[in-house]
């Protein structure tokens, strides 16, 4: 196993994460239980994307993760189930048109909570600048709000606050739901998002103000090291997330246009069985 001390902090409290190796998915497991994330590398380096593909059919299957889950948004327009995530002028997903930065969100735009649980990102080529990825742990977010605020917190648990509304040309869809659900063991599942897509739903001028400081205190937290973390992913890397539970975004990048940033994509309704 190979500490990363200078580029991964721990979510939760004071230490390090952990770059894992491919074929050792217990450590990944455990980081994943313990950090909400983990990385695994290739052993060869740089790779290709036929490489990668090989490798991520590997990682979902020492995790148990299965086949990847076709999203709602995209099931009825003949998507692979594991994505590109690179410059395309004609991409369906408008993130996908630019180098843009990419706000906070989860994966699943019309799923319910809690729906896709993993995430996997793999690097094929980095972007010549910039592209980080940024991991929340917006459960303890939510749960310090609890402390501090909680009828601010109350309004993030209703079942219509938050509607998240499709971008894509010719498909006008919008799932409403609430931004955080008690897992049962402590934990709260969440679609917590502020960017393009969201919209609020606040049923009167009082839920307003609570929602304003709820959100407000998301704000002055997302930055704070101590429940954030910035990857920059290199190739034959692989990011494997708890996307049901870490809220996520991507940093402005700009591109050698002979070798563009390429990333491939797969999400699960399933979070990683322990390996015996």
């Amino acid at each position: 196993m190979r500490l990363m001390t200078s580029d991964y902090t721990e979510l939760s409290a004071p230490g390090h994460g952990y770059v894992t190796g491919p074929l050792r998915p217990d450590m990944a497991h455990d980081l994943l239980e313990r950090y909400g994330f983990a990385v695994v590398h290739s052993p060869s380096g740089e790779v290709s994307a036929e490489d990668a593909h090989r490798e991520m059919a590997a990682v979902r299957a020492g995790l148990g993760l299965g086949e990847p889950y076709a999203p709602l948004l995209y099931r009825d327009r003949g998507a692979p189930p594991v994505t590109e995530v690179t410059r395309k002028p004609d991409a369906d997903h408008p993130a996908f048109h630019t180098g843009a930065a990419q706000g906070w969100h989860t994966d699943g735009l019309l799923e319910d909570i809690g729906t896709i649980r993993t995430t996997l990102l793999y690097c094929v080529r980095p972007a010549r600048g910039g592209g980080r990825t940024f991991l929340l742990n917006a459960g303890r977010v939510f749960a310090e709000l609890g402390d501090r605020d909680p009828e601010a917190a109350e309004v993030l648990l209703r079942g219509t606050i938050l509607g998240r509304r499709s971008t894509i040309p010719g498909a006008v869809r919008e799932a409403v739901g609430p931004v955080f659900a008690a897992l049962g063991d402590g934990h709260y599942a969440t679609r917590y998002g502020e960017g393009r897509v969201e919209r609020w739903y606040p049923r009167d001028a009082e839920e307003q103000r609570c929602l304003a400081r709820a959100l407000r205190y998301f704000r002055s937290r997302r930055d704070d090291p101590d429940v954030r973390i910035d990857l920059l992913l290199r190739s034959g890397q692989c990011l494997v997330f708890r996307n049901d539970v870490l809220a996520h975004g991507r940093e402005h990048f700009t591109d050698d246009p002979r070798r563009p940033r390429l990333l491939l994509r797969s999400l699960h309704t399933d979070a990683p069985e322990r390996v015996s």
